[in-house]
C-alpha cells in the first residue's frame, strides 16, 4: 500500500446485475423481506466458486426514501450500535415485479445479527416491506447511491481505497445497461481478458458528471485495468 496518497470522496451511483433470493424467516424480523446476493461479482466468482465471496443482503424497504433520507437514518444506527453497519441506498429492479427500494448491507459479521440491524434501522423510523412474495434466483438489476472514496493512479484510472479488488475507469459517456451487459460479454471474448465482473459508475465532483466502469477482480492491478479499458474503448472506437 502506497503512503500519502490522495483518496477523494465522491457522491455517485452503481448499476450492476445479481442474483437474489429470499432470506429464511427465522432470521429477520417478522413480516419483512431481506433479500440475499447468492452470487455478487458473478462475473469473476463464476470462475472461481471455491473462494469466499462477501456477503450482500437487502433489507426490503416499504417505501421509496432518497438518499439523504437514507443517509440520516444509516449514520443513527451507525454511531448508536455496537454492530458494524455498511449500507447504502438501493433500486431493485426484478422483471415481472415493480421497482423496490431497498438498503444494501455489506459483509454484516454474522447472519445472527440481521434482526438486531434490522430493529435498530426500525428503532429510527424505517418501515420495511412485508414478506409476501417468494423470489427465488431472479435476476436483478441493482443501483446503489453511494459514496465513493477513490484514489487516481494514472489520469482516468481510479483503485477503491475501502474496497479492495475494485478498479474503475472513465469512459466518455453513460452506456444504458442492457448495451453495457453486451459490450461486456463482447469485451470477454477476448479470452486474455477473462475472470472479472463489471459494472456501471457514476460520480459527481464539482459541477462536472463522470462516467465510468467498475472492475472487479482479485489482486487487480494497473496492467490488468489498462488492458480491459483498451478492449472496452476499441469496440467503442474511441
Amino acid at each position: 500500500m502506497r503512503e500519502n496518497r490522495e483518496i477523494q470522496e465522491y457522491i455517485g451511483s452503481l448499476t450492476k446485475e445479481e442474483t437474489l433470493f429470499c432470506l429464511e424467516n427465522d432470521l429477520i424480523i417478522k413480516d419483512s423481506c431481506v433479500l440475499e446476493s447468492r452470487n455478487p461479482f458473478f462475473g469473476y466468482f463464476m470462475d472461481f466458486p471455491q473462494v469466499e465471496k462477501p456477503r450482500y443482503l437487502y433489507l426490503m424497504l416499504k417505501d421509496p426514501i432518497t438518499f439523504i433520507e437514507a443517509q440520516r437514518l444509516i449514520l443513527k444506527v451507525s454511531k448508536s450500535s455496537n454492530i458494524p453497519i455498511d449500507a447504502v441506498l438501493a433500486q431493485i429492479k426484478i422483471p415481472g415485479y415493480p421497482a423496490m427500494a431497498a438498503l444494501r448491507v455489506r459483509d454484516l459479521p454474522q447472519y445472527g445479527q440481521l434482526s438486531i440491524v434490522q430493529e435498530q434501522f426500525r428503532n429510527v423510523g424505517l418501515h420495511f416491506k412485508k414478506h409476501k412474495i417468494g423470489i427465488e434466483f431472479e435476476q436483478a438489476v441493482i443501483t446503489l447511491e453511494k459514496f465513493f472514496f477513490l484514489e487516481m493512479i494514472e489520469e482516468g484510472f481510479y483503485f477503491d481505497a475501502r474496497q479492495a479488488h475494485h478498479g474503475y475507469f472513465l469512459i466518455p459517456e453513460n452506456i444504458e445497461w442492457e448495451a453495457f451487459k453486451k459490450l461486456t460479454q463482447e469485451v470477454k471474448y477476448d479470452t486474455s481478458l477473462l475472470c472479472f465482473d463489471a459494472a456501471r459508475a457514476s460520480i459527481f465532483t464539482g459541477n462536472q458528471l463522470y462516467d465510468l466502469v467498475r472492475i472487479y477482480k482479485n489482486n487487480i492491478d494497473m496492467g490488468l485495468l489498462s488492458a480491459v479499458r483498451a478492449r472496452y474503448y476499441q469496440l467503442l472506437k474511441i
